[in-house]
């Protein structure tokens, strides 16, 4: 019996030591691995920006970083793009394209590697807001001005640089800078369009500046829009002498009681170029709309109208502002103007 009982226990002996060994090589396995080393990150959210995606978390105790993956589809997972080396509990996902829905899953990171994914989340990028979409007084063209000199103007009239009327109004923003200078155009922009419309019925001017990062005046950063009435009054069709060349030599003085500015910052350099424009009376934050009352009542303005230049096909709509409105029109001087086949946004 006693042999029989040793027999027994170097069995059970040598069971024991073999079931240790797997234990510890599966164990070292799986920290090798680095699957199980950290837990998911928490609280994950995508917020929608313009033309980005914020991505947020709850930092994980023990991270040294964190992996982002991401895709146009739903169904992330460690084989979808990856986006690493992240070391804040958030991370901006930008150049993204309007419209489309990005997802996302996050992972932290440490020595022993990527820990386990986070749940889905996803956003879709946007536009910036129109002046129609955001502002008090819109850029809708409505109505004719009445009691203008030759003709009425009605629609949309986009400025023009030395005589080039694009269709739409897309303009090459180094044109605009060399011609008004830089402080009008923020650092960045491409292309720019400047358009003047008539709404309210006729009663009122919206002049708007719009600022683009690319060439065909699509990815819109922002802008600053002025608007003129309701109502507006018509006076003193008048005679210019002596008119530049190719100017109008009438002029009609329009009166306005009610004047607002309304302004958008989709990045820091418009940001910045907006708020030195109007030398820290606007107090913008990016992505919000500036919107407010500018000018007191009774504001006087110069515009002049000229109606089918000899060989254009289009109207042309001149305005000018007073330098003193005492002297008008002794002190004319067309600085401004703008053109457009009464195209409507």
């Amino acid at each position: 019996m006693n042999k029989v009982l040793y027999i027994i226990l170097i069995s059970l002996f040598s069971l024991t030591v073999f079931s240790c060994g797997e234990k510890e090589e599966s164990s070292s396995s799986s920290s090798s691995s680095g699957t199980t080393t950290l837990s998911a990150p928490s609280d994950v959210s995508a917020t929608l920006g313009y033309y980005q995606v914020a991505i947020d978390w709850t930092a994980v105790s023990g991270a040294s970083s964190y992996t982002v993956y991401w895709g146009s589809s739903t169904g992330i997972s460690s084989s979808s793009t990856a986006i690493t080396g992240i070391t804040d509990d958030n991370y901006t996902h930008s150049g993204r394209d309007n419209g489309t829905t990005y997802y996302y899953k996050v992972a932290a990171v440490d020595s022993s590697g990527t820990g386990s994914l986070s749940s889905e989340v996803n956003a879709t990028p946007r536009d910036a807001p129109t002046v129609t979409e955001a502002c008090t007084d819109n850029e809708t063209a409505s109505g004719t001005v009445q009691g203008v000199t030759r003709t009425g103007p009605s629609g949309t009239f986009y400025h023009t640089f030395y005589g080039a009327s694009p269709s739409n109004g897309c303009i090459n923003a180094d044109n605009i800078s060399a011609e008004f200078g830089s402080s009008n155009i923020p650092d960045g922009t491409i292309s720019t369009k400047h358009a003047l419309v008539i709404t309210e019925g006729g009663y009122g001017f919206v002049d708007t500046w719009h600022f683009y990062s690319d060439t065909a005046c699509a990815v819109e950063t922002g802008f600053t829009s002025f608007s003129y009435g309701p109502p507006l009054a018509t006076s003193d069709n008048i005679t210019i002498s002596s008119p530049t060349s190719g100017y109008p030599a009438v002029a009609t003085k329009v009166i306005y009681e009610n004047a607002r500015v309304c302004a958008l910052a989709e990045t820091a350099a418009v940001e910045t170029m907006i708020e030195a424009k109007f030398g820290g009376d606007v107090d913008l934050t990016i992505g919000t709309v500036f919107d407010s009352a500018n000018d007191p009542d009774n504001n006087t303005n110069i515009w002049a109208v000229l109606d089918n230049i000899t060989g254009q096909t289009i109207n042309w709509f001149y305005t000018s502002s007073a330098l003193d409105n005492g002297t008008y029109p002794t002190n004319w001087s067309s600085t401004i103007w703008h053109a457009g086949d009464n195209i409507t946004r």
